[in-house]
């Protein structure tokens, strides 16, 4: 091979590398900006009892990864904990759930982060009512839509429960409320993803 083709492979395939090495980084810019969109739509719910127009509104404009999105660390485009990026951590509502199925949180705890405890619990509520409105409608192997009304229904409770536990600065309730979120996440998953 002359030096002239070495040259022109070794340029297609340096310029091939750095289009591999941008692509994912242009990806993920503009996903972060869909996210922001997605987590404005779900705060603007959380404090109100969003009626049957509302979550179909948003079930017909996202995509359940789209608004599932929301649980992820803030860092990457969920919605986080609290009012303030990284005031409590983790700071993503998945990760959070984690670790307060597996530590009980304390009176001290509950009393500086209990209200966003509850916010959890309350968008946990919103995703299981637009998880619903993504119900399937036919069953395929093990994905039966039955199943997936139950895993609602799980998500539903762990939720209504997370809100009144950290309400009550009820420790053993709040962790309790989380095993049964998280339960119902990794369940569903299990199936359906």
């Amino acid at each position: 091979m002359n030096i002239v083709k070495k040259i022109s492979v070794f340029g297609s395939l340096f310029a091939l590398g750095l289009f591999a090495m941008v692509t994912p980084e242009a990806k993920t810019a503009f996903y972060f900006e869909d996210a922001k969109e997605v987590n404005a739509a779900i705060s603007k719910l959380v404090g109100k009892n969003p009626d049957a127009k509302d979550i179909a509104e948003l079930a017909k404009k996202y995509s359940l990864d789209d608004l599932m999105h929301v649980f992820k660390l803030r860092t990457k485009g969920g919605l986080g904990v609290g009012e303030t990026a990284g005031a409590i951590t983790p700071d993503g509502i998945e990760a959070k759930l984690t670790g307060l199925l597996k530590k009980e949180p304390d009176k001290a705890d509950l009393a500086k982060n209990g209200k966003a405890y509850a916010t959890i619990g309350e968008v946990s509520l919103i995703l299981a009512e637009l998880s619903e409105a993504h119900t399937p409608k036919d069953k395929k192997g093990d994905k039966d839509p039955k199943k997936w009304k139950e895993f609602v229904e799980k998500m539903r409770k762990g939720s209504k429960d997370l809100v009144a536990a950290s309400n009550k600065s009820d420790g053993k309730g709040v962790k309790s409320a989380a095993k049964i979120l998280n339960d119902s996440c990794v369940e569903c998953h299990g199936i359906f993803r």
